[in-house]
């Protein structure tokens, strides 16, 4: 049992660092550059070890996607808890929904969104999309009902408004918009939260602890590597 609990550590270990190495080469190079070959020399193995785990280069992009994407969902939905003051959560998921470095996770996203035209990850991106909006109604219905919140729209529509505002915050840092700082979308999304959300000027003195950002980031492959 011993000797098949470390092979299997082994080859998780294996796996993870050959989609470690994809997911560089997506940021660096973009998909349509990162072969079977290229990846197997960024992650230091042969052409046959990426073979063995990923048969084909759609295998591999189509993992890399859920690989991802899954850490980066984690991520998030640890940087606030489930419950205490509805406010200081919501403004802990918006922050953390644009985790530095910004470079690095709106490349990533930007590449699978173009990739999206294949039905596969077509239907994984849905479904990473549908993971985001629950957290997120939750602190608001929770700020409704304690009466703190009160919503100028549907709360769907709110919640979409902060999924939308993060996709396009990905396209304006991903194209090198000039002014698009983590700074300035962070500023712009909770006053955008406030007024959504009907909540007078005295609720911005609530911030969420000053470390989420860097506590985040930390979790996102490639972070303080420069994007």
């Amino acid at each position: 049992m011993g000797g098949r609990a470390v092979n299997e550590a082994r080859r998780t270990a294996q796996r993870e660092r050959i989609l470690a190495a994809a997911e560089r080469l997506l940021v660096t190079h973009g998909v349509e550059r990162s072969r079977l070959r290229d990846v197997s020399e960024a992650a230091g193995v042969s052409v046959g070890t990426v073979q063995h785990y990923f048969d084909t280069r759609a295998r591999l992009i189509a993992e890399l996607f859920d690989w991802s994407a899954e850490r980066r969902l984690n991520a998030w939905l640890e940087a606030a808890p489930t419950d205490g003051d509805p406010w200081q959560r919501l403004t802990s998921l918006l922050y953390a929904s644009l985790p530095e470095p910004l470079l690095w996770r709106s490349r990533i996203w930007i590449e699978f969104c173009a990739m999206a035209r294949d039905d596969e990850l077509r239907g994984k991106l849905d479904r990473f999309y549908d993971a985001w909006r629950p957290p997120f109604r939750a602190a608001i219905e929770d700020g409704i009902a304690a009466g703190m919140f009160h919503p100028i729209w549907p709360v769907a529509d709110i919640v979409d408004l902060f999924i939308i505002f993060g996709d396009g915050a990905s396209v304006g840092v991903s194209l090198g918009a000039p002014g698009v700082t983590w700074e300035q979308l962070r500023r712009l999304l909770l006053q955008t939260a406030r007024v959504a959300l009907g909540i007078g000027p005295d609720t911005s003195t609530v911030s969420p602890d000053s470390t989420t950002g860097s506590r985040v980031a930390a979790s996102v492959p490639g972070a303080g590597h420069g994007g």
